[in-house]
């Protein structure tokens, strides 16, 4: 992935920095799935496939997406000119007016990209605002500067999605209706595992094991090809202990941790090299 097509934003668990190497070791395809989207970083990286289609339960997040597929320049233009702001930020988190109505679409998209550009930990939650108060000697770009670095980001984006279909299903209905077909390549990034993160900061969370297990149940139904990413855990390695696995050493931005993690990739499919690092949240 270049630097001039990753996504718009920062995102907490996101594969930005080395999603390529993720899309290297995918199988082949004709038809790409994304059950979980979040920041798109993976089919950023990636050569497009004929058919390709990602899904996000988070509706706010999705019609942000929408809006930068289909009114790309004009949400381009409205970021560039969001000033990085503690009180932009604040106000970014509602998403109605004040009788109560929904915003307009470019309004809820630009203020979407708020939220997870000025807040903390790349998050839809209510984190914090993302600000420097002592940058000290080894910061050299402005939060503005990295804002304006975000909104450059977005014309390369919207030309690749407007090769992608959108959908805001439940990521069970969607596995179910894509996985039943042999050319098809589901990449799935759900919300990890509670017991193996730190903290709850998806908009939509998979909060109780039964939820990994019903996902599980899903996955292995497949005839498509399904690479899965998560954390390695005991009730992974029981629910996917007749799959390929492979383990990534790598970083983490989570709060709590000492920013060293396993990530593991599981799949049904024979899956390529070793990358030599994993990073998240970049």
């Amino acid at each position: 992935m270049t630097a001039e097509l990753a996504p718009p934003f920062a995102y907490y668990g996101g594969k930005t920095t080395k999603a390529a190497q993720l899309a290297g070791l995918l199988p082949a395809h004709r038809h790409y799935v994304e059950p979980f989207a979040g920041s798109l970083a993976v089919l950023l990286a990636k050569a497009p496939a004929p058919f390709e289609t990602v899904n996000d339960l988070d509706g706010a997040l999705m019609t942000f997406w929408r809006v930068l597929r289909d009114r790309g320049n004009d949400l381009a233009r409205v970021c560039w000119l969001t000033p990085h702001s503690r009180a932009e930020h604040a106000d970014a988190y509602t998403l109605t007016d004040a009788s109560g109505n929904d915003l307009d679409e470019l309004e809820v998209a630009r203020r979407v990209w708020v939220q997870l550009s000025q807040g903390m930990g790349g998050t839809r939650r209510r984190t914090g605002w993302r600000h420097f108060q002592d940058p000290g000697d080894r910061t050299t770009v402005s939060m503005p500067d990295y804002l304006h670095a975000y909104v450059e980001r977005m014309t390369p984006a919207l030309r690749r999605l407007r090769r992608v279909s959108l959908e805001a299903r439940p990521a069970l209905d969607v596995i179910a209706a894509y996985g039943r077909h042999e050319h098809v390549c589901i990449y799935a990034d759900p919300p990890y595992l509670g017991s193996t993160r730190s903290s709850r900061q998806y908009a939509v969370e998979m909060s109780s094991p039964a939820e990994h297990v019903e996902l599980a149940d899903a996955l292995k139904a497949c005839r498509a090809a399904v690479v899965l990413s998560g954390y390695p855990s005991a009730l992974y390695d029981a629910l996917y202990a007749d799959w390929h696995r492979l383990d990534l050493a790598g970083f983490t931005g989570q709060a709590g941790t000492n920013g060293r993690r396993t990530e593991v990739l599981w799949s049904n499919r024979p899956l390529g090299a070793q990358p030599t690092l994993w990073q998240e949240n970049h």
